[in-house]
């Protein structure tokens, strides 16, 4: 599974820039300062003006080591400088200082599974879904990783959670098909079509693998009911 798999998903949890910790009151001093710079590192951060963010937001993390969300977003503004080490270092604070921050735990899960360490991702995106069990991003990425451990069947599972049935089986499908489990990929496929029967891209697919797998009155049949559409 490529990159591009993942773009499909919308899951690059490592973009986002959110603050969704609750705001502590204002007390004043470091904290009042290093909240204010967190504001200003985040705009800049939307602005896509990275280094000037990633100044604003390291004063903010080094005025308040507490404060998870300038370690999260400094962690971002690094991942997009393509700085993976120190997003990592960052993100990992983050959740040191936030046990209870979901989208720190997404965003340092989807750096893992970025960077090739599937297992640790898997365990930290299961941590994000325990604190945030609708949020679709987190199940997206949990499921991504998943497949790269071949554990297909808890993908579908995430996949399913995060967008319904037939999202999730059109979407593990074609992980499958990567791996050579056609004949499960086409269960799916095939259960997909049962709940949207008029879907031109499950029958596309269907087709195609139909043919490919000998059974060729099943292939035409699915082609029949494409021109019908």
């Amino acid at each position: 599974m490529s990159e591009k798999d993942a773009e499909r998903f919308e899951s690059v949890g490592v973009m986002r820039v959110e603050d969704r910790d609750h705001r502590r009151p204002e007390t004043g001093g470091a904290e009042g300062s290093a909240r204010d710079l967190l504001d200003r590192g985040r705009a800049l951060l939307e602005a896509g003006e990275l280094n000037e963010a990633i100044a604003m937001l390291s004063r903010a993390a080094s005025l308040d080591p507490k404060l998870s969300q300038a370690h999260n977003l400094l962690a971002v503004a690094y991942d997009q400088k393509g700085l993976r080490d120190r997003a990592k270092e960052s993100y990992a604070r983050a959740v040191e200082v936030g046990q209870s921050d979901a989208q720190a735990l997404n965003n340092l899960g989807y750096s893992l599974y970025l960077s090739g360490n599937y297992r640790a991702a898997v365990e930290r995106l299961k941590r994000a879904a325990r604190l945030a069990p609708a949020d679709g991003r987190i199940l997206n990425n949990l499921a991504l990783a998943q497949c790269r451990l071949g554990k297909y069947d808890d993908a579908y599972r995430n996949f399913a959670r995060a967008g319904g049935e037939y999202s999730g089986r059109v979407n593990v499908a074609p992980m499958l098909v990567r791996v050579g489990r056609e004949d499960k990929a086409i269960e799916h496929l095939e259960a997909a079509r049962r709940l949207q029967p008029a879907a031109s891209g499950v029958l596309q697919q269907l087709a195609h693998l139909y043919e490919r797998n000998g059974r060729r009155d099943k292939a035409d049949e699915a082609r029949h009911a494409l021109q019908e559409e």
